[in-house]
């Protein structure tokens, strides 16, 4: 058994609970987050995006209650008190969607938690920048600060990583667009990043994107040859990502949809990438538990060096399931499990 620590309740973070809290083998041990608790219950019962909660959710005394059991609800300044040692906690999932330094991330383990696991672009360098697929011979069980990247890089790290295997890449750009977020405004605010502050419900919002520096150190081959950017639309969910690539061999749509369908047939890579041949939409692939499904009808080439490619993901539950399998995989080292 797992003790997990939820730092941060937003959307990941309630992604996270409902991933793990009917699972066997994994003890919520205890949720921390300023907003109200009745608040963050609430938002709990009833999602825009994922729909009700399917068991009965309460809050009382600084516990959340769910499905019989009792989990300690830090709230407001007590958020930031980080008890995980008296609470005994083992690993803390911080999803507060922050970019975390290692010295900001140690503060858990200084609490009292064995290993941190950051829900977001590291701040500097970790023991491991993890994504499926790309660092699982990384993984060691000494390793106690941990990003799970984004899930951008979930993404678009395989594609590039299957593509330079077969036809060589000689450089890459790609746009991702997202869905808003709770970090974007409905009507038109003073904001540092002036384009974050525009109404994100009837605009295209141009993001810079932090994923080309983490795509460098996973696939380290391709450095300085793929960079990027994002974009935010106004849909409550579903992200994907234009992969505009320069390769070094000759190709052809049919022969990258052709490699993209035998990759994503692998032991390496079937439960991260899907690989589709039907027209779908963002709506789609909403609470899609894979890093990316491969759009095959959307594949084009100019000439015979060039391949444009989309790939559709959910941002937030398929980035979720990753850092639950990191859960796992940390969990197996410690006993030993094969």
């Amino acid at each position: 058994m797992i003790s997990v620590g939820l730092f941060g309740f937003g959307r990941i973070g309630r992604n996270l609970f409902r991933i793990l809290y009917p699972r066997e083998g994994v003890r919520i041990a205890a949720i921390a987050d300023p907003a109200d608790p009745e608040a963050l219950a609430y938002l709990l019962r009833f999602d825009t995006v994922l729909g009700r909660f399917p068991d009965l959710v309460t809050t009382k005394g600084g516990y959340l209650y769910v499905a019989g059991r009792q989990i300690p609800l830090l709230t407001g300044d007590a958020a930031n008190a980080l008890r995980w040692k008296e609470l005994g906690v083992h690993t803390v999932l911080e999803a507060t969607g922050k970019s975390r330094t290692r010295a900001e991330l140690e503060r858990h383990l200084e609490a009292g938690a064995r290993r941190v696991v950051s829900l977001a672009p590291p701040g500097d360098a970790l023991d491991l920048l993890a994504v499926p697929g790309l660092t699982e011979g990384r993984i060691d069980g000494r390793q106690r600060t941990v990003s799970n990247a984004s899930s951008t890089v979930h993404a678009v790290a395989p594609m590039l990583q299957i593509l330079h295997g077969a036809f060589g890449v000689e450089r890459a750009i790609f746009t991702a667009v997202h869905s808003y977020t709770s970090q974007h405004h409905l009507a038109d605010v003073p904001a540092e990043d002036k384009r974050r502050g525009r109404a994100a419900a009837e605009n295209i919002i141009p993001q810079a994107s932090r994923s080309p520096t983490m795509l460098a150190e996973v696939l380290p081959e391709l450095g300085g040859r793929v960079t990027g950017y994002a974009m935010n639309v106004p849909v409550p969910s579903g992200s994907v990502v234009d992969l505009v690539c320069w390769h070094e061999k000759k190709v052809t749509a049919d022969a990258v949809n052709e490699v993209l369908r035998t990759a994503a047939a692998t032991d390496r890579w079937r439960r991260i990438l899907q690989f589709e041949d039907e027209p779908i939409v963002s709506s789609d692939v909403a609470q899609a538990a894979f890093s990316g499904i491969f759009d095959s009808l959307a594949t084009m080439t100019l000439r015979d060096r060039v391949s444009k490619t989309l790939c559709w993901y959910d941002s937030g539950y398929g980035y979720a399931h990753r850092a639950v399998e990191l859960l796992d995989r940390y969990a197996a080292l410690e006993t030993g499990a094969p």
